[in-house]
């Protein structure tokens, strides 16, 4: 379960990436993670290791909202997907992310806050999503 547990971090003492662990897992190329560079990354779990590849996340850490990314590597360490699994805005909390793997399956629950209706009245109101991906033998992410 990759969620938002962020209030345990301990956000000075984490430690940040190097450019090099940045250029050897090619976060350049991960859609999501341009712009940031390794004072806002951090790495996060190594979540399979394998004679395939590897499935690992990395933490994006700003002054207001900490994401979780997961990416996947073939045998060789080649980039072969990324996808946003966790995400908490911790100033406003327009949203949540957080995301449960299972076996070869992945879901995604999205939750957006509003504190407004159309006509900007102050209401409390969410909604949810739900979406669902499969891990193939490749490590590629894909919908389900």
């Amino acid at each position: 379960m990759l969620s938002n547990n962020f209030g345990n971090i301990d956000f000075e003492r984490l430690p940040r990436l190097t450019m090099a662990e940045y250029k050897n897992l090619q976060l350049d190329k991960v859609t999501g993670l341009q712009g940031y560079d390794t004072t806002y990354l951090s790495m996060g779990r190594t979540l399979l290791l394998n004679d395939n590849g590897k499935i690992i996340t990395i933490q994006v850490i700003t002054d207001g909202e900490i994401a979780e990314y997961l990416i996947s590597y073939d045998k060789s360490g080649n980039l072969m997907d990324n996808l946003i699994v966790a995400y908490e805005d911790m100033v406003e909390y327009y949203s949540r992310i957080s995301t449960q793997i299972s076996s070869d399956q992945i879901t995604v629950q999205t939750i957006n806050f509003s504190y407004s209706d159309k006509d900007d009245n102050p209401i409390e109101s969410s909604d949810t999503a739900i979406t669902k991906y499969q891990i193939t033998p490749e490590y590629k992410f894909i919908l389900n």
